[in-house]
C-alpha cells in the first residue's frame, strides 16, 4: 500500500531533484516475465527508487543489511516499500546465516512475475566505474530459473544508471535499460555445476552491464575526464535537451568522451591535462562558465523573458518551500555523513518534510476556507519548481552577460580564450574519432 502511495510522488521528486533525466531501452525490459533488474550501485538509494518509479509492476530490492542499522533508519517503513535485507559477511555470521531464508522469500517473490533490482556490486561509491560483481545476483536468478527447470522464461536486465555528478541537486541522469539476458542460455552449465553457472553468468553480466554505464578507470584520470565531458557537453549544446528525453545519444557521448580518456597514454594525458587545466583555471579567474564561452556570451531574449516574467512566481516558491526545503537539508546534514547516502536522504527528507508540510498547509486551508485548499500543496510544489528553473535561466543570463562585458573589457584575452577552447574541442572530437575508428576495426578483426 504504502508502496503504491509513493510512487507518484517519487516521480515527482525526481523530476524536482535532477535538471534532465533521460531514460532509454526501455522497451527492451520483459513485461511480464520474471526479471531481475541488475544494476551499477554509486549511489544508496537512488538507482533503486529511480527504477521502481518508473514501472507498473512492483519492484521489489535488495538492501545491505547494516542500512537497516543505520540511526536515520526506518526499518519498519523500508519493509514497507519492498526493501528486503540482505547481510554481507563483515556483518556477522549470525546474520548472515538468515540470508537463506532471504533468497527463497526473493525466489517466490520474483515467480509471483515481479521484478526484483539488485546490485551487484553489493556496496555503493560514488565513482564512475564498476567494482568487483558478487554472485548473490546470478544465485537467485539460476535458482528461480530451476524452481520450473529452466522451461519458464526468466531474465537479468542489465541496467546503467549513470549521473553527470552523483551528489549534487539539479545534475542530470541517465538510465538505461539493456539487451536482457535470458537464463535459459545457462541450463546445460547450471545441470553440470550450479557455482560454475553462477560464475559465468555473474562474468556476463557484469561485462554487460559495463555497455551502459561511464566507466573511468582510472581515479588519477577523473579530473580530466570530467573537464571533457563539460567541454563536450556544451559543445554537442547538450543543454537545449528536454528535462525528459528518451534518446542515448547523451549516453554515447559520455562514454566515448570517458572510453577515449582511458586510452589515452600517459604522455597525452599529461598534455591534455596542462591545457585543460589552463583553459578552466582561466574560467574559475573570470567567473566565467564554458557554457558562456561556448555560446560566445549570446543574449537570449527568451532567457531574458523567463527571468523577468518568472521572477515574481519564483519568488513565492521561495518563499512557500522555504520551511520543507531547509528542513530537508538540515535533516541531511545532521543525519547522514557518508557521501554516498547524501544525494538519496536529501530526497527522501525532502519526500518526508513536503508530506508533513503538504498536510499541515491543506488542513489549514481547510479549517479557515474550504475543500478547494487541498489545491494549495501542489501548488506550493509547482511554485518552487518554477523558483528553481527561474534560478537557472537566471544563472545563464548573467553569466553570458558576465562574457559580454569582459569581451568589451578584455577583447584580446577572451578572444584567446575562444581559441583555447575551439582548440581542445577539436583535439576532444578529433581523438573520439579515432578512438571509435580502432574499436570498429578491433571488432572486425575479431
Amino acid at each position: 500500500m504504502l508502496y503504491q502511495l509513493l510512487r507518484f510522488p517519487l516521480v515527482i521528486l525526481f523530476f524536482v531533484f535532477y535538471k534532465r533525466i533521460y531514460i532509454t531501452g526501455k522497451a527492451a525490459l520483459p513485461s511480464q516475465a520474471p526479471t531481475i533488474i541488475a544494476s551499477n550501485h554509486s549511489t544508496a538509494f537512488i538507482e533503486q527508487i529511480l527504477v521502481a518509479g518508473l514501472q507498473k509492476r512492483s519492484v521489489f530490492f535488495w538492501a545491505r543489511g547494516s542500512v537497516f542499522e543505520e540511526k536515520w533508519s526506518f526499518p519498519k517503513l523500508f519493509r514497507q516499500v519492498h526493501l528486503i535485507p540482505i547481510w554481507r559477511p563483515q556483518e556477522g555470521l549470525k546474520k548472515m546465516q538468515q540470508n537463506q531464508q532471504i533468497f527463497k522469500d526473493s525466489k517466490e517473490i520474483l515467480l509471483k512475475g515481479n521484478l526484483f533490482f539488485i546490485a551487484p556490486e553489493g556496496n555503493s561509491v560514488p565513482e564512475k566505474r564498476l567494482r568487483p560483481f558478487k554472485t548473490g545476483t546470478a544465485r537467485l536468478a539460476l535458482l528461480a530459473a530451476a524452481e520450473h527447470d529452466f522451461e519458464r522464461e526468466v531474465f537479468i536486465s542489465p541496467t546503467g544508471v549513470n549521473y553527470t555528478y552523483h551528489c549534487d541537486f539539479r545534475s542530470e541522469v541517465m538510465l538505461h535499460f539493456g539487451t536482457p539476458i535470458p537464463l535459459k542460455n545457462y541450463q546445460t552449465l547450471y545441470h553440470k555445476s550450479p557455482s560454475l553457472a553462477a560464475q559465468q553468468l555473474t562474468k556476463d553480466l557484469k561485462a554487460a552491464i559495463a555497455q551502459e554505464v561511464i566507466i573511468i578507470d582510472s581515479k588519477e584520470d577523473e579530473a580530466l575526464t570530467e573537464q571533457l565531458l563539460i567541454l563536450m557537453r556544451n559543445e554537442k549544446q547538450h543543454y537545449h535537451d528536454s528535462f525528459y528525453n528518451t534518446h542515448p545519444h547523451r549516453l554515447r557521448l559520455e562514454q566515448s568522451v570517458a572510453t577515449t580518456c582511458n586510452q589515452l597514454s600517459k604522455s597525452q594525458k599529461i598534455e591534455l591535462s596542462q591545457q585543460t587545466n589552463h583553459y578552466f583555471a582561466q574560467l574559475k579567474q573570470l567567473q566565467l562558465t564554458d557554457q558562456a564561452v561556448q555560446q560566445k556570451g549570446q543574449f537570449s531574449w527568451s532567457n531574458f523573458l523567463r527571468s523577468v516574467l518568472l521572477a515574481p512566481l519564483a519568488l513565492l516558491g521561495w518563499m512557500g518551500g522555504f520551511l520543507p526545503v531547509t528542513s530537508a537539508r538540515y535533516l541531511r546534514n545532521q543525519n547522514v555523513e557518508d557521501p554516498q547516502f547524501w544525494a538519496a536522504m536529501a530526497m527522501i527528507f525532502s519526500l518526508l518534510t513536503w508530506l508533513v508540510y503538504s498536510l499541515f498547509i491543506a488542513f489549514l486551508g481547510a479549517f479557515f476556507f474550504d475543500w478547494k485548499a487541498i489545491l494549495i500543496p501542489p501548488l506550493l510544489v509547482v511554485l518552487q519548481y518554477i523558483s528553481f528553473l527561474h534560478q537557472e535561466y537566471l544563472s545563464e543570463f548573467l553569466n553570458n552577460r558576465t562574457y559580454r562585458q569582459l569581451l568589451q573589457q578584455q577583447p584580446q584575452q577572451i578572444q584567446s580564450l575562444q581559441t583555447e577552447r575551439k582548440a581542445l574541442a577539436v583535439a576532444t572530437e578529433y581523438l573520439i574519432l579515432s578512438n571509435l575508428s580502432t574499436s570498429s576495426q578491433d571488432q572486425k578483426n575479431l
